[in-house]
């Protein structure tokens, strides 16, 4: 191998998926996919960081002429001279413009991926096309790209065989996932004895990157659950002046949940540029990976714990917390006063069900006419409606906020990393049908065992009382990045729209 970087050329017929194979391998969704033959003109090299390189090359122009031409070429031990002479003489030659682009990699030191359409016929071009590459000498994989019928793939694989030395894999290159593509850069290593141990070694870096990035990931979740989960807003309004003091509670609740929904956007914003996704957004309420928002209904009914598990974690919640109704659930709009402890929790959850609580107004604790002492016992509606000039909405207490959150981080990540990068759609996450694939795959927070979501919630309430320590978050990282790894290796197919 003749480069330091681990290189193939992505070679095959006009139009059989070429380009999509080259952006899905090397995570660029930038790389020009279009259904016209001939779109790719000229070999354009696309990086997988440093630990391979892709040459995505134009289709073969005159394959029966240029094979013709290489065969009568003298025999040589150098098997790559006869296409160096071949350059050399149809440099200017337009009627061998397509192979010279092509053979240029190759004669640099490239290793061959040939990419073949499953749901195609195998022609006697292909065939010609096969003999060439044969002659070559180099080290070659041969590449079905099922991204249609698979009327063909028997044939092809018949085909293959003899001139790719069994090297032959079937990939799909719109729905490839991680271990898809890990699967084939490491199939690489077999394509040559001389070549193996410096693919091998660029396939681990790949995976040990990968791992990188799952923790990562787990770590902007738990970053997004500390700040969400402890967020506040504040304003001033007139004790004196109820309208107005009405007024001003609803925007600054509107201000609240526009602050958190940022939040969550930026996390989500995040997972997606891990994982090298351009087209994916989730960047402004405008533009947001999910259709549904943060704190609309169906978010609420859909995502997080199911009614018999609120209500167990309710009770655990509230006896580590001793937490009132209202400051759980934001009951004041049933005109109860506080219940504390796990029983409060527990019949706040059954009452409630998985509606979203609504946000609470209140007075801070030293501020206005309530002492702190009422404070712990008098509804947050009475206290609004006593005055002081203060106010402040959240942290909100809502026990299924956090696992609503951390659904909704989970279902980015899933798509992202399942999400192969030759797709060219825009993509919006709806509620009902990510549940519906989460929940085929066993990753939803209701799916998780017991004895996890009864640590995490433990996490979540020391997170709400402040008392969140740097172990707890190492704890809390762990468990997720486990179930982001586990989650990872598994194929997750969505839907495309």
């Amino acid at each position: 191998m003749t480069t330091s970087i681990p290189t193939f050329a992505i070679v095959g017929a006009v139009n059989h998926g070429k380009s999509s194979v080259v952006s899905t391998l090397a995570e660029d969704d930038q790389v020009p996919i279009d259904a016209q033959a001939g779109w790719t003109e000229k070999s354009e090299a696309s990086s997988l960081r440093d630990f391979f390189v892709f040459y995505d090359t134009p289709g073969f122009q005159n394959a029966f002429e240029a094979l013709a031409e290489l065969k009568e070429a003298p025999r040589s031990a150098d098997h790559l001279k006869r296409f160096r002479e071949f350059i050399a003489r149809h440099a200017n030659d337009k009627e061998f413009e397509a192979e010279c682009q092509l053979f240029a990699p190759l004669i640099a030191g490239a290793g061959i991926i040939y990419v073949v359409d499953g749901s195609r016929p195998v022609l006697d071009i292909n065939l010609a096309e096969m003999e060439i590459l044969r002659l070559t000498g180099q080290p070659r994989l041969a590449v079905i790209n099922r991204t249609g019928s698979d009327q063909y793939v028997a044939d092809w694989k018949q085909h293959l065989r003899a001139d790719f030395n069994n090297a032959v894999r079937e990939f799909n290159a719109h729905r490839a996932s991680f271990p898809d593509r890990i699967e084939l850069l490491e199939a690489l290593a077999d394509t040559d004895h001389a070549w193996k141990p410096a693919l091998s070694t660029a396939a681990e870096k790949v995976r040990v990157e990968w791992t990188d990035r799952v923790r990562d990931c787990g770590e902007i979740i738990v970053d997004l659950l500390t700040t969400a989960l402890r967020h506040h807003e504040s304003g001033l309004a007139s004790p004196d002046n109820q309208k107005l003091r009405k007024d001003a509670a609803e925007k600054l609740k509107e201000k609240y949940m526009l602050a958190v929904s940022k939040l969550e956007t930026t996390a989500h914003s995040r997972i997606i540029a891990l994982f090298r996704h351009n087209l994916v957004k989730a960047g402004s309420s405008s533009d947001p990976i999910f259709s549904e928002d943060l704190f609309g209904e169906d978010t609420w009914q859909i995502f997080g714990l199911n009614e018999k598990q609120l209500i167990k974690h309710a009770a655990v919640y509230g006896a580590i917390a001793g937490a009132s109704v209202d400051v759980l659930f934001g009951l004041h709009s049933l005109g109860l006063f506080a219940l504390s402890g796990a029983a409060g929790g527990a019949g706040a959850a059954f009452l409630v069900g998985k509606s979203r609580p609504a946000l609470t107004v209140d007075i801070p604790i030293g501020t206005g006419k309530v002492p702190s002492f009422l404070k712990r016992i008098v509804p947050a509606k009475i206290r609004f409606n006593l005055g002081g000039s203060a106010l402040v909405v959240g942290p909100y207490r809502a026990i299924n906020f956090p696992w609503i959150l951390l659904d909704r981080a989970i279902g980015t990540f899933c798509y992202v990393v399942n999400r192969a990068h030759a797709r060219r759609d825009a993509v919006t996450l709806r509620a009902s049908q990510l549940k519906r694939v989460l929940e085929t795959h066993e990753a939803t927070s209701e799916q998780w065992s017991q004895e996890n979501r009864e640590k995490v919630e433990k996490l979540f309430a020391a997170i709400r009382k402040e008392s969140f320590s740097r172990e707890d978050r190492d704890t809390l990282r762990r468990m997720i990045t486990e179930r982001l790894a586990d989650l990872g290796t598994r194929r997750i197919e969505f839907p495309v729209e």
